[in-house]
Order: structure tokens, then sequence, then C-alpha cells
């Protein structure tokens, strides 16, 4: 080991002859090893073998309900976000815009990717039990449905959030 530390530029007293920094040949030791072990791991040495089986068990559901029952639930997670966003809009916005429709319609401007989201996601949600165009359909309808029911709810808070003061 001691070779090997001397190699690195220290002398046998620990002292590094570069930076001039104490080095213990002990913590030198230790850092050796760790770099070596980094670029092993790095490298795919130190990596599980690709080859491993999996058993699922078999009394599993398909792959497509699974899948779908994902989109469904991060598509109501998109709706609930686009609610937050187009009341925090309005929140914002109701005392200098004072026409609510307006208010609403630049909210839900500035929250649809938002809405798109959920629709991309309510799409892929329910392909896997329907057709791609039927999916579609079903996707435009409730993401129409979403911005309607929004900006009318964001109308009827920023009415209510003047009302207030």
């Amino acid at each position: 080991m001691r070779e090997l530390i001397r190699i690195s530029g220290e002398t046998p007293s620990g002292k590094c002859h570069r930076t001039g920094f104490n080095v213990a040949p002990a913590h030198a030791a230790r850092i050796i090893v760790a770099a070596w072990t980094m670029a092993a791991a790095l490298t795919g040495c130190a990596t599980a073998p690709r080859n491993t089986v999996i058993t699922a068990p078999a009394a599993t559901a398909p792959p497509g309900r699974d899948a779908g029952a994902a989109h469904l639930a991060a598509a109501d997670a998109a709706a609930q976000q686009y609610r937050t966003c187009l009341y925090g809009y309005v929140a914002r916005y109701a005392y200098l815009n004072t026409d609510s429709a307006a208010l609403a319609g630049e909210a839900a401007q500035e929250c649809a990717p938002i809405a798109q989201r959920f629709r991309q996601e309510r799409q892929a949600g329910t392909a896997a039990n329907t057709t791609a165009a039927e999916a579609a359909r079903q996707a435009d309808v409730a993401a129409d449905d979403l911005r309607v029911g929004g900006i009318r709810q964001a109308q009827a808070r920023a009415t209510e959030i003047r009302v207030q003061r």
C-alpha cells in the first residue's frame, strides 16, 4: 500500500507534494478504494446481471387495465390541478379585472396546458377499453366539460371574492 501511496504523489510522512496537505496513509487508501469502487460501478462491473428472471403472480390483471387505471388517476389529478390553477389565477387578479367572464377566460387560457394534459391522460386511460377514435371522442367531451365547468366556477369565485371585499 505504501508503494501505491508514493505513486499517488505523497511522501512517506503523508504530506502531499502537490497540495501540501497532510494525508494519512490509511485515509489515502480509503480514497483510492472508493475511487476504484466508483469506477467499477460506473463501468457496470458491480451491477446485477441483466438476465434475471422476474416471475409475476398468475392471477394478475391484464397490463392494459393497470395502465388505464394509472392514466385515469393521472387525469383526475390533472383535473384537480386545473381547478386549482383557475382559482389561484382568479384570486390573484380579481381586483385588477372587474369583468368576471373575461377574468375566467384569461384564467382558462393560462391553465390550458393542464387541461391538455387532462385530455391526453383521459384518452390514454380509456384507449385500453375502446377504440382509439372512441377514446379521443370521450376525452374531448370530458375536457370540454372540465373547461366549461371550470370557467363557470371561476366566474362565480371572482364575483364572490369581489363581494367579500
